[in-house]
């Protein structure tokens, strides 16, 4: 009997303990200014490549912050190569847009934007005193297709020639 209590005692703490666990979420851009939080969600990364021409960008702010998105975009006329691990220098780059957006109720904004081809870096402000402007680098690059060629077979009887499907 008490060997019963002892478990079901166990079992009852340990239920009501894991109601109380509380997990932490990593967040490379996340910036609090007195308890509120101003924080880039997507892109995760302040860096990347993509092939795609747009990129969404969604983010924490209070609720009726208007946040400033600058794009600047560079081209590589002096053949320097630019990339990732080589950036071009801030003179380099040219004020492409500007929108502004302002978060909503739930405190969440998002802005879907257009890239150009090279670098391309994103500047968020969020028009606080004391909170930072958050920039993101982001390499476009083309897709190369390769130009690849079925192989045929030709018939004699007819002389038309069938493409071969694998």
């Amino acid at each position: 009997m008490i060997k019963k209590m002892i478990f079901s005692l166990v079992f009852f703490v340990t239920f009501l303990s894991i109601g109380q666990a509380s997990f932490a979420t990593s967040t490379i851009n996340q910036t609090t200014t007195s308890g509120i939080e101003y924080d880039i969600i997507k892109p995760e990364k302040k860096s990347y490549s993509s092939s795609e021409k747009v990129v969404l960008i969604n983010g924490k702010a209070p609720s009726g912050t208007e946040v400033t998105i600058e794009i600047y975009g560079t081209t590589d006329l002096t053949r320097r190569s630019f990339n990732l691990d080589n950036l071009p220098l801030e003179e380099d780059y040219i004020l492409i847009n500007t929108e502004a957006v302002v978060s909503g109720n739930m405190g969440f904004f998002q802005k879907q934007l257009d890239l150009v081809r090279g670098i391309n870096k994103i500047v968020i402000k969020f028009g606080v005193e004391g909170i930072g402007n958050k920039e993101i680098i982001v390499y476009k690059y083309d897709v190369v297709r390769a130009d690849i060629r079925l192989p045929y077979i030709r018939t004699n009887a007819s002389r038309t020639t069938i493409p071969l499907i694998r």
